[in-house]
Formats: C-alpha cells, structure tokens, sequence
C-alpha cells in the first residue's frame, strides 16, 4: 500500500480489524488519541482515517458516544475496493516495465539500424570506387568501339570516361572507338574490374 496516505492504510487497518472480528457491530472503537497512540500518529492523521469510514458507511462517530461499529459488511465492500485499486496499480507498474523494456527495445533497434546504414555506406562507397584501366598496347580491344566489346554485359562496370592523351571524355557513347594507351575510368565491383582489366589487356 505505498501508494496511499498514511490515513488512508489506518483506515483499511481498522476496516481489517473489523472484518476479522476484532470490531464487532455495534461495538465502540478506542478514542482517537488511543487510535493516535497506537498507530504512533497525530490525532488529524486518525480523524481523517474514522472520516473515511464513516463516509463508506462502516464507522458511525456520534457527540459523547465516540467511534462505533457500524457494519461489517461495508468494511469488506470498503477493503475490496482498496485491493482493486492496489490490483490496478500492480497493472501500472506491469504496463511501466513493458514500456520501459519497449524503449530499451527501441534503442537496440536504432542501434542495430545504425549498424546496418554504415555498413551499406561502406559497401556502397566501396562500389563506387573509380578504377582506371589502361587499354594496353597490342591489346584486341583497340579500334572497337564500347558497343562493340559489350563491357556493360560482360563486366556489369560502367565506364564513366576515357581519357585521352590527358583530356577527359565524360559519358563516352556506345560508338566511342578505343586507342593503345586510352584510360577508361570505370564504376562497378572488383571483379567487373578485373575482367575490365583482361578484356583490354
């Protein structure tokens, strides 16, 4: 019963007392100051405990004649009430955890999406390496053009340019004619390259 007032635990105390026999009907209950002494609090803390009793019809507290015991009955209904509101704390404090492990969840989750953006960065970066590739001389690939050596189909790179005697031709078309000594720079995987490297050997 952390949850409630001090007040309010006396109050389910006396009520428990009551149920069990302790309190009978019709039986007068200590004073306040005795109540006061023996749960070691002030007589306000008592009073507001016999106010709440008397509001749900367990307790009557009449001029002169002090606390009496008013129905049994009430003080269990009384007390059903406060286990179903302790009950539906118990769901808080459930409902507290599940979303406390949800949030953990969640950052694992991030972490872990995190993890996979930066490798993909990686590999994507590792794709667009940029090879140059020399046409060497001699090689069977001088004089043909791009369309002519199917580079796209058989290497899955794409030539970006070809330079030549040091000035850079961008998006070379599909009838550009090769030369000895022409670099092709080229975007795609390392072994696109390597075949790169043996067709214009």
């Amino acid at each position: 019963m952390e949850h409630n007032a001090r007040y309010q635990e006396i109050a389910i105390d006396i009520a428990h007392s009551i149920v069990m026999g302790e309190y009978r009907e019709g039986e007068k209950i200590h004073g306040r100051s005795t109540l006061a002494g023996r749960y070691n609090v002030s007589p306000e803390t008592i009073r507001r405990s016999i106010a709440i009793l008397q509001t749900m019809g367990v307790v009557m507290v009449s001029q002169g004649v002090g606390i009496t015991v008013v129905s049994k009955s009430m003080a269990e209904k009384f007390m059903r009430g406060f286990d179903q509101k302790a009950e539906i704390q118990v769901y808080f404090d459930e409902l507290k955890k599940l979303m406390e492990q949800r949030r953990e969840l969640d950052q694992k989750i991030d972490a872990h999406l995190t993890k996979i953006v930066n490798y993909t960065d990686r590999l994507a970066s590792r794709w667009m390496d940029v090879a140059e590739i020399e046409v060497a001389k001699g090689s069977s690939a001088k004089g043909k053009t791009l369309s002519d050596l199917k580079l796209r189909e058989k290497t899955g790179l794409t030539v970006v340019a070809v330079v030549r005697g040091g000035i850079e031709q961008f998006s070379p078309g599909a009838e550009f004619i090769l030369d000895d000594g022409d670099i092709l720079l080229a975007v795609g995987s390392e072994q696109g390259k390597e075949k790169l490297q043996e067709i214009l050997r």
